[in-house]
């Protein structure tokens, strides 16, 4: 059976309503309800009628997307949303048919239902060459990997599978050209990848505290083992003790709510400014939603914020930890996501 990748939105402004409505999907400018439409030609000449202003590339591809929303997903294949909010994987599969929305926002309107299986897997979880996929440029994508399902449901049950995954698919196995890949997501999930197997355990605490040195914080380290719940005390000034004074917790799999709330007492008790938790894998539940209320005292970072924080340092970072994690800036053109 197929498997596919629905975004929801640039930033992961949808997230928090697909997972809670168990939907995927989106909004294509000013298009309409679909339900009565039944070709693609029909589909096309919607979007022609009431997007004039598209070019006829543009809409080509918007019609690729709706209609592969509209008809070609089908009942209990499988569908992957990667959330940007919380650094983790959502995996379901699809319910029911298109239908359209106005309950749900003006942003989530085209929608097929999901039965999610799992709404917070590592993408460690995953082989890199489906994380490739997950990194699509546009909202709707096939995932043409060789045994995707398989490994996808393996992931989603903690299983390794015993299945040799092609490196590159080809012929048929082919990724659609919607779901071609972005270079610059792609570049990420590499440095993500050598991160992952050569900066493990008590070493990603050594490179969040690198990165607060290149910031110009005194930084002191706990050293491997049992630590209290603090790898991390950062802070300013000639002795390192002035403000802000940041404790650190990091982990390398997954966070939940008794992760952030441990930290955030860690935090009260050492009458720190702030309070600084980690988690390479994402979050469980709803620690962001949680820690909303403390947003000027405590931070939250998964494996993007922390590759955020690393380019915007990384010149100036130990030569040690550069020698451990070689990168270099690169310019490339900015591909059209139509």
């Amino acid at each position: 059976m197929a498997v596919w990748t629905v975004k929801a939105g640039r930033h992961g402004e949808r997230e928090e309503r697909c997972l809670e409505h168990s939907v995927v999907g989106g909004r294509w400018g000013r298009i309409s309800d679909l339900s009565d439409v039944r070709t693609r030609r029909e589909l096309n000449a919607l979007c022609e009628r009431e997007e004039p202003e598209w070019s006829a590339k543009t809409r080509a591809n918007y019609v690729a997307q709706l209609w592969s929303l509209r008809e070609r997903m089908l009942i209990e294949e499988l569908v992957v949303l990667p959330l940007k909010t919380t650094g983790t994987v959502a995996v379901g599969r699809i319910s029911g048919p298109y239908a359209y929305r106005t309950d749900l926002g003006e942003e989530l309107c085209h929608v097929r239902p999901v039965s999610w299986i799992k709404t917070d897997l590592p993408r460690d979880s995953f082989d890199q060459d489906l994380l490739y996929s997950f990194g699509a440029f546009l909202t709707v994508g096939r995932v043409r990997r060789d045994k995707a399902e398989e490994r996808i449901l393996a992931a989603a049950s903690g299983q390794t599978p015993d299945l040799q995954p092609a490196s590159e698919p080809s012929g048929d196995d082919a990724i659609d050209v919607e779901a071609a890949p972005d270079p610059a997501q792609l570049a990420r999930e590499q440095i993500r990848q050598r991160i992952s197997q050569t900066i493990a355990g008590h070493d990603l605490a050594y490179l969040v505290g690198a990165i607060f040195e290149a910031r110009g914080f005194s930084v002191t380290a706990s050293p491997p083992g049992a630590d209290g719940g603090i790898d991390l005390l950062m802070g300013s000034g000639p002795t390192g003790r002035e403000s802000p004074r940041i404790v650190g917790q990091v982990k390398t799999g997954q966070a939940g709510v008794d992760d952030y709330r441990a930290i955030f007492g860690l935090k009260e008790a050492r009458r720190a400014d702030q309070g600084l938790l980690v988690a390479w894998g994402g979050f469980r539940g709803n620690v962001k939603r949680e820690a909303q209320a403390e947003h000027f005292s405590m931070a939250l970072w998964d494996a993007d914020d922390l590759l955020d924080a690393l380019f915007g340092t990384y010149e100036q970072l130990r030569e040690d930890m550069k020698s451990r994690l070689p990168l270099k800036r690169t310019w490339t053109l900015v591909l059209d996501p139509e």
